[in-house]
């Protein structure tokens, strides 16, 4: 084309110009921006054709408008104005601005105003191009809402997710991975390997050889080790990206930790190891106390026939006291089996709880102390008060066993907590609303997993032959289990184990129903102190009227009342004050002839109860006793 001023032909000329802005005029219609020329009173002196078709309108009707006509005059005060301003005075000025469009709606743009100068240097008019990125807008904004999602997709989710290079070296790892891995942010992972935290290195080299086909993969249960060197097993899923060379680029990890998993799984094989023995131990122990039955019968109706003096006597009294010995075991096995049914009430938890702590405070060996967190008062269960008794006081003394070589804390803590906060944890389909949980946390040996595993199996045991059963846990567990309730541990070598006891809380409308006497009176003669209350609270809930008597002078009193006689008595030979040949001398002496109901331990040398089979004691109950057991005696005595 040639230069305009080397025309002279006034015709060429204007055939000149008519083809320049024709050209022009077809580049400016033709860009995908809005493109005008504004004057300094805000006029619209050209525009193209990008800007019409955005306001639906032909240039006509939009050249000679204000910018206010044509964006709307709040649009144009508050966001157009001062930028206009500012390129008339010299400035390129570029801003991004959303505003509602009179034609179209709310609309977002990337705005640009140049100035133009005339030959003398003066602005009169700007040249604004203005883009609608509203599309982009929304592109964007879509794209972010969806980035978010997944963040929080990725945050959220319980499952862990990792990216490494080929050579294991990790670049990425989500919260759920640093919380699986015990790691407390993701800077302790950088520039670290991926294979240092697989428990076996060549396991990590097989699956990275697997992986090699660009192929997801799922590899199972792998054993791991966490940031603090802790053993943990997850299930591990993967997939190496590979780049157009088919070369390795990174591989993508997920990790879902199989802890629980695997706890629900040991769990339940337990439960159905604990099921089997417990059935065949029952049926057992069934018919062997059928057996002992005989032996007693007879040994009985032997030492009648024998001077008391006899050695033969004597020796019969050993059998008696090793049978005595035998229905103790099984009492414990059929406890066990849950084939011996409790008799329930409402029992507040805590006060079983603080008389098992002051008990066992009384007996623990210095270097060992016992200390209680106890939140809630009047939390109640529905369960028989001496087996609740003796379950906490299995677990107390179990755990002070555990440190009687080094020392060290035994911590007991009692909390309600709600029914659907443990629902996982219990795995049990029905559960109650609210729990009691029990917390036993002991300083003492530990235990590794081969033998946390078989704590709860009759008879199995870690003591010395001759110093343990091996039935103080499997009767926790079969007390506890009879209650509805559960019994956890985790345990660890060498630094502790912590026992916990889940008890369903008793709603208030419970009601037990009782066969009781009205008006029949029981004296109690206690023994320790503890395990009286226990069992007084167990009386207390049969509806008879009982009456203690602690000492001999307490005792002669209740004897002498002539309005409060008592009906029955009920004798715990660890009194201290009271003998049973006391007992029996002071009954004598008076012409009395109240039954009495005695309570002795199973290791109790029947010699020194020699009065067993006078007019007096009608029946012998072995500790640990029940409270199912005590109504029973005791209805049978006053029928």
């Amino acid at each position: 084309m040639n230069d305009i001023n080397y025309i002279s032909d006034p015709e060429d000329l204007i055939n000149f110009l008519k083809k320049e802005k024709l050209v022009s005029d077809h580049i400016l219609d033709s860009s995908r921006s809005m493109i005008s020329v504004i004057n300094r009173n805000y006029i619209y002196e050209k525009v193209n054709a990008t800007f019409c078709k955005a306001h639906m309108g032909i240039a006509e009707s939009i050249v000679g408008k204000t910018l206010g006509d044509v964006w709307g005059y709040d649009t144009f005060q508050n966001y157009i104005k001062n930028n206009l301003d500012r390129c008339f005075s010299g400035d390129t000025v570029r801003y991004e601005a959303s505003f509602t469009v009179p034609q179209t709606g709310k609309r977002f743009f990337e705005v640009v105003f140049r100035p133009i100068p005339t030959e003398s240097g003066e602005i009169t008019h700007l040249l604004a191009e203005t883009f609608d990125v509203t599309d982009l807008k929304i592109s964007e904004k879509f794209a972010s809402e969806k980035e978010n999602e997944f963040r929080r997709f990725e945050t959220n989710l319980p499952i862990g997710f990792l990216r490494c290079l080929p050579d294991g070296k990790i670049i990425h790892a989500n919260k759920a991975f640093l919380i699986i891995m015990e790691c407390e942010e993701e800077m302790e992972l950088c520039d670290t390997n991926l294979r240092n935290r697989y428990s076996e290195e060549t396991l990590f080299n097989i699956h990275f050889e697997q992986l090699r086909d660009g192929k997801p993969k799922s590899f199972g249960r792998v054993p791991l080790k966490t940031c603090r060197n802790n053993a943990i097993v997850c299930r591990l899923s993967a997939f190496m990206v590979l780049d157009d060379s088919s070369n390795p680029s990174y591989v993508d990890f997920s990790f879902e930790d199989s802890s629980r998993e695997l706890m629900l799984e040991s769990r339940l094989l337990q439960a159905q190891k604990l099921e089997t023995i417990g059935a065949l131990a029952g049926g057992i122990a069934h018919d062997f106390n059928n057996i002992l039955t005989t032996i007693s019968g007879y040994s009985e109706l032997l030492k009648e026939d024998l001077p008391e003096t006899s050695p033969s006597a004597q020796k019969v009294t050993r059998i008696l006291m090793a049978v005595s010995k035998a229905r103790s075991l099984t009492s414990q096995i059929l406890t066990f089996s849950r084939q011996v049914e409790q008799e329930k009430i409402i029992v507040d938890l805590s006060e079983v709880l603080k008389e098992t702590i002051s008990f066992m405070k009384a007996a623990t060996p210095s270097g060992i102390s016992i200390r209680s967190n106890i939140r809630r008062d009047n939390l109640t269960v529905l369960a028989d008060p001496t087996q609740l008794f003796r379950i906490f006081l299995n677990l107390m003394t179990n755990a002070v066993q555990s440190m009687e070589e080094k020392g060290g804390r035994l911590s007991i803590s009692l909390k309600q907590i709600p029914g659907k906060k443990v629902k996982n944890i219990l795995n049990k389909n029905i559960f109650a609303e609210e729990y009691a949980l029990v917390t036993f946390r002991d300083t003492g040996t530990g235990m590794d997993p081969s033998i946390l595993m078989r704590i709860f199996e009759p008879f199995f045991t870690t003591r010395e032959v001759g110093k343990g059963t091996g039935l103080g846990l499997s009767v926790v567990h079969g007390i506890v289990t009879e209650m509805e309730g559960e019994v956890l541990v985790s345990s660890e070598k060498d630094k502790g184990s912590v026992f916990y006891v889940y008890l369903p809380v008793a709603r208030t409308d419970t009601r037990v129903k009782e066969q009781v006497m009205p008006g029949k009176r029981i004296l109690f003669i206690t023994g320790n102190p503890h395990e009286s209350n226990i069992l007084l609270l167990a009386l207390g809930s049969t509806g008879y009227k009982v009456a203690l008597a602690p000492d001999r002078e307490q005792f002669l009193r209740e004897l002498s009342a002539k309005t409060a006689f008592p009906d029955l008595i009920l004798f715990s030979n660890e009194s201290k004050e009271i003998k049973t040949n006391d007992l029996v001398s002071i009954l004598k002496e008076r012409g009395l002839s109240v039954p009495v109901i005695l309570i002795s331990d199973a290791n109790r040398d029947l010699n020194e109860d020699n009065s067993l089979s006078s007019e007096f004691i009608k029946q012998r109950l072995i500790k640990p006793v029940s409270l199912k057991e005590i109504k029973s005696a005791i209805q049978l005595l006053l029928v």
